[in-house]
């Protein structure tokens, strides 16, 4: 390790120097932006200050009226060394939740070899500008008289092929790439050292590993993330996934207050590591281990009634991804199993015939249970014939717990596949699509549900004439409960119709878009069914002076057998000036005329400005005035919405 940190310390020195006895006079020595040129210090990332005001709460919304938010994601690269910070501060912070407000900073190589990507795609760009740009899109008839009279032009015009293959195949990855790319002079010896180095967070991060161990969740902490030449991988996590939080919650039903607990959280820990071969986006087989434990001692549950308890999970997944055919087929999946602690309170198992050490290695009790979740998928992308397949089975059991994946959907057996085809030189497109979804694996309620969802789309783009699509997608949600009341079998049918065209009338360009949709529903003995039929028009026109203009109609109307059917006319318009070269104007209204439950209409206005690399400004206010006929104000009915947002922003 000290051998390594010294390398580092004498090439930065050794690049310093190189860079200081080669600069010119003019030569800056800090740039914001990676594409700005080199420099001893490039400063990257960006910030967004948000701010609002508002008179109410935006309906069935916990957020305030007025917040404000800071979020800052600079990074720096000094002399080849790559270091990132992220800042979130919000007013939103609450003491009765969880913690939103995050910092951290990492050693950061990916930002180095974000950069060193910019400068090889520039190279490419200035090649092809150049004399020699010809050669490119000839270079299977010329390879062979350049290998004997200029091989020196041929290096290099295989060199710019293979960063070529970089951007479109790789997608920007460097990895087996730095030998072109120090060749072609867009990456230094020091720089190809800081790539190399692993990533590592500590502070607020969010890690991810797969989508059944880990993915989504906020750890307070720190990770390292390595994958030294594009071979060997190894990521590890540690940290707090939640703080205790007491609290009470008082809920009223008729006339009687019931208090509450189940809102609480224990304080929570999480250890996470991840090893195998491979890359991620490339082909891999690797192994993941979650552990997640609940401290049992960091809140006290006093209400009997509450379901809160503290947890343990433990899981293990394999996941792999093979590219088949290069470029064209591939295959990726993931198996796993968890061991959950349902309460780490609950009593433990005891048994004559097993020895205790084992009992306490498996650490169950009472309230322990297994279950495992597996996927696969396949993808086909033949780009001469213009056709793409994709198909994926996940089987995620009722027991399979990953608490490290917040919403993670489970009990549930999924079959999807997808085919899209080109033809006509990609101007038609005929996509066709099928899931099933059914749950109860493991037949332990009442009734299993299953849904079935098909469809078929239909595009066509040809030049010069009107664009058009059709999609069509009915679907049934069915349950075999065993009691006749709880069975049920709905279908819905969706068709949406949708065309359009862009034209110039003299010196003016204007679009037009017409969408027509149709929603159809029928349910158990038709108690809830109903239909939906919509329809809208937009136009948009772009004069000769900077000004552009908006304007849309639209129709819909709703047939239900529980309730009223009701008609909806909407108007809409909205205008854009360009004031100058750094600021423009926009503003808007909306009219909604519901002939059953009440009229809405609104309008905004906005400011946008363009201060050069110092900041975007987008000011906008906002005004809604909403007539409810049916609901009382005081229920969330007829109210009035003030609403003031700011925005400061800029990227480098």
């Amino acid at each position: 390790m000290m051998r390594a940190i010294c390398l580092i310390l004498f090439l930065v020195s050794v690049n310093v120097a190189a860079q200081t006895s080669s600069s010119q006079p003019d030569k800056p020595w800090v740039v914001f932006g990676a594409d700005q040129g080199d420099a001893p210090v490039i400063f990257t990332g960006g910030y967004r200050l948000l701010g609002q005001l508002s008179n109410r709460s935006g309906s069935f919304q916990a957020k305030p009226p007025d917040f404000w938010r800071v979020e800052l994601t600079p990074s720096m690269i000094i002399y080849g060394i790559p270091l990132t910070a992220n800042l979130l501060l919000s007013s939103e912070q609450q003491s009765i939740q969880q913690t939103i407000d995050a910092f951290s900073i990492s050693l950061d190589p990916d930002a180095v070899k974000r950069i060193i990507a910019q400068r090889a795609y520039r190279e490419v760009e200035n090649f092809a500008m150049s004399e020699a740009g010809w050669m490119l899109s000839e270079y299977d008839n010329i390879k062979d008289s350049l290998a004997q009279y200029d091989p020196q032009q041929l290096e290099q015009l295989d060199a710019i092929r293979q960063v070529e293959q970089m951007r479109d195949v790789a997608n920007g990855n460097i990895t087996n790439y730095e030998d072109v790319l120090t060749k072609l002079g867009v990456m230094s010896d020091v720089e190809s050292v800081m790539a190399a180095l692993p990533k590592v967070g500590v502070g607020t991060v969010f890690p991810s590993f797969t989508p059944l161990s880990l993915s989504g969740a906020r750890i307070v902490g720190g990770n390292l993330e390595w994958n030294p030449g594009g071979t060997f991988y190894i990521h590890g996590v540690f940290g707090t996934t939640q703080r205790p939080l007491a609290r009470v919650d008082s809920t009223r039903i008729d006339t009687t207050i019931y208090r509450t607990t189940d809102n609480s959280d224990f304080g929570r820990r999480l250890y996470g590591g991840r090893i195998g071969y491979g890359t991620l986006g490339g082909d891999h087989v690797m192994l993941t281990g979650v552990y997640t434990v609940d401290d049992k001692t960091s809140l006290t549950v006093t209400d009997t009634t509450s379901a809160l308890t503290p947890q343990k999970n433990m899981l293990s997944t394999v996941d792999f991804r093979v590219e088949l055919i290069p470029s064209t087929w591939t295959m990726e999946g993931e198996v796993g199993g968890s061991l959950t602690i349902g309460d780490l309170n609950a009593p433990q198992f005891g048994a004559n015939t097993i020895p205790d050490f084992l009992l306490v290695l498996v650490d169950s009790n009472a309230s322990s249970y297994v279950d495992w979740a597996a996927k696969l998928s396949t993808a086909v992308n033949v780009r001469s014939t213009g056709t793409r397949f994709t198909g994926s089975v996940r089987r995620i059991g009722a027991g399979y717990r990953a608490l490290g994946v917040p919403n993670l959907r489970v009990d549930v057996l999924r079959f999807d596949v997808k085919l899209d085809q080109s033809l006509m030189k990609r101007q038609m497109t005929i996509g066709l699509f099928a899931r099933q979804d059914r749950d109860n694996l493991i037949p332990i309620k009442r009734s299993t549900s299953t849904l079935l969802s098909i469809g078929a789309t239909l595009g066509l783009n040809f030049r010069g004439l009107p664009y058009f699509r059709i999609s069509y997608s009915p679907y049934v949600q069915e349950s075999n409960a065993s009691d006749p009341l709880l069975q049920y079998v709905n279908r819905t049918t969706m068709w949406n119709v949708a065309g359009g065209y862009a034209y110039r009338l003299s010196d003016l360009s204007a679009s037009t878009n017409v969408t027509v949709a149709r929603q159809d529903a029928t349910t158990k003995d038709n108690l809830y069914d109903y239909a939906v039929t919509s329809a809208n028009v937009s136009q948009t026109v772009g004069l000769v002076i900077p000004l552009s203009l908006t304007a849309g109609l639209g129709w819909i109307h709703q047939e239900a057998v529980q309730s009223a059917s009701t008609t909806i006319i909407t108007i809409d318009a909205s205008a854009s000036y360009l004031l100058s070269d750094v600021l423009s104007a926009n503003g808007g209204l909306s009219v909604a005329l519901d002939d059953t439950y009440g009229n809405r209409n609104g309008f905004f206005i906005g400011l946008n400005a363009h201060l050069g690399k110092l900041a975007d400004i987008d000011l906008r206010a906002e005004r809604t005035l909403f007539n409810e006929r049916l609901t009382p104000a005081v229920l969330g009915g007829t109210y009035q919405e003030t609403v003031g947002r700011l925005t400061i922003s800029r990227s480098w």
